[in-house]
């Protein structure tokens, strides 16, 4: 009996330190979804300086200038107070062409890091989340995937504290460097009414307000939670493009979408912003609805393939889907539609392109009406390749009026199974960012 209350009393006193561990080293604070559009003056500068910095530095003061369009007095100022917080450092001299050597500064990457988090999607096959700790350039310095024993939101919610505690304890990173935590939750969220509901026709309603300020409480960071797909996108257009983009559009699978307007995260209202589709009440609306143009049904993960191919198979077409999985057709994925197109299979390669050319007029629709620079194409589905994308440029050309589709691209993901994540890390370093 004395043993195991020694034993308590040790595990509570471990638990302690490292909670105290993690007291007074992060000064971010948390900001309503509502309110990340409404920046201030110096806050909008703060970001636009210090992101030239993580994207193309080491720079000059007078290439930060002209990157920015800020004067080159007002960029010194700033520069200054960014070193003194030792979040910028003067690296060395660049070459000069006449007079006197300019400095270069840098962003301090391991000034502060970032943790991001991914829930993972709701009626997944073998369900699990992704945790990420990076530095502020978006290098991933730990990273951990954990198994959900529960595909409920609410549970997962409710049992989220002792995952995070884990992950933080395994790190290498030192915790007084955390700055914040940001999770992408799978779902549509109300910021207003502070819930987020599984987007089945039935879904439950998890209340996590609650469950984020007990977070914050536990673990004395600041916790910020977003819609998946929004997070996934904006870690596309922070880590995978390979140039400065304003206005861009996310697709995450068929499902969900991700809104940059300006460079900045668009949320819409009350935080739901970018849910593709309409919402079905019954099934003999869906009936109906099924009928209708491509761009109003949503379909799933795989835009269908794995049902449409298993319905053809059982209607007696011959493919080689059904042998790749031994006639089981429960075991159809995407991933065994594209193997057999890969191989010539007539079927398979007929529903890749016709659910391509589907895909291709929901992205002529969007382009059409908001114009961006770049489509990116994601949530698993970028793993077709040049099977998916060249029907669906082809058909984004078709259907999209000539002066908008001149100007986009449409273009694979690159963060893979790790974008949601990485995207809510980048959402936490553009608030330390913001707020330096």
């Amino acid at each position: 009996m004395l043993r195991s209350q020694a034993t308590l009393k040790n595990s509570q006193a471990t638990l302690t330190n490292f909670l105290n561990s993690y007291k007074n080293r992060s000064t971010m604070r948390r900001r309503s979804l509502l309110d990340q559009h409404r920046l201030t003056e110096r806050e909008e500068k703060n970001f636009q300086i210090l992101e030239l910095l993580r994207q193309r530095g080491p720079l000059t003061r007078t290439e930060l200038s002209q990157g920015t369009g800020f004067n080159i007095v007002t960029v010194s100022n700033y520069v200054n107070q960014f070193i003194k917080q030792a979040l910028v450092l003067e690296r060395g001299f660049d070459i000069s062409t006449g007079g006197r050597k300019p400095i270069l500064v840098e962003l301090n990457a391991k000034a502060g890091f970032a943790v991001g988090i991914d829930l993972g999607p709701v009626g997944a096959s073998s369900p699990h989340t992704t945790m990420v700790i990076t530095d502020l350039r978006g290098q991933i310095v730990h990273r951990a995937v954990q198994p959900r024993t529960t595909d409920s939101l609410d549970r997962t919610l409710h049992d989220l504290g002792g995952v995070i505690r884990e992950f933080l304890k395994s790190s290498p990173v030192d915790p007084k460097k955390i700055q914040g935590i940001a999770i992408g939750l799978p779902g549509i969220l109300d910021e207003r009414a502070g819930t987020v509901r599984e987007t089945s026709r039935h879904g439950i309603r998890t209340n996590y307000v609650a469950i984020r300020d007990q977070l914050e409480a536990e673990l004395r960071l600041p916790v910020l939670m977003g819609s998946d797909s929004t997070l996934a996108g904006y870690g596309e257009l922070r880590l995978g493009l390979d140039r400065l983009v304003q206005n861009m559009i996310y697709l995450y699978s068929d499902v969900g979408a991700s809104l940059i307007f300006n460079g900045h995260i668009f949320w819409g209202s009350g935080g739901s912003a970018g849910e593709l589709g309409v919402f079905v009440p019954t099934d003999d609306d869906y009936l109906n609805w099924i009928k209708s143009p491509s761009f109003v049904l949503s379909n799933v993960w795989d835009l269908g393939l794995s049902a449409q191919a298993k319905k053809l198979i059982e209607e007696g077409h011959a493919s080689a889907v059904g042998e790749l999985v031994s006639g089981d057709l429960s075991a159809i994925t995407l991933e065994t539609i594209l193997q057999a197109a890969q191989q010539g299979d007539q079927i398979a390669s007929e529903l890749v392109e016709h659910a391509a050319m589907q895909l291709g007029i929901r992205i002529a629709y969007l382009v059409n009406l908001l114009n961006p620079e770049v489509v990116v194409i994601g949530g698993g589905i970028e793993r077709a390749g040049s099977l998916l994308l060249e029907p669906v440029w082809r058909s984004v050309k078709k259907y999209a009026y000539e002066e908008p589709a001149s100007l986009v691209d449409v273009l694979p993901a690159q963060l893979g199974d790790n974008a949601v994540a990485l995207g809510a890390a980048c959402w936490v370093v553009r608030e330390m960012f913001i707020q330096a």
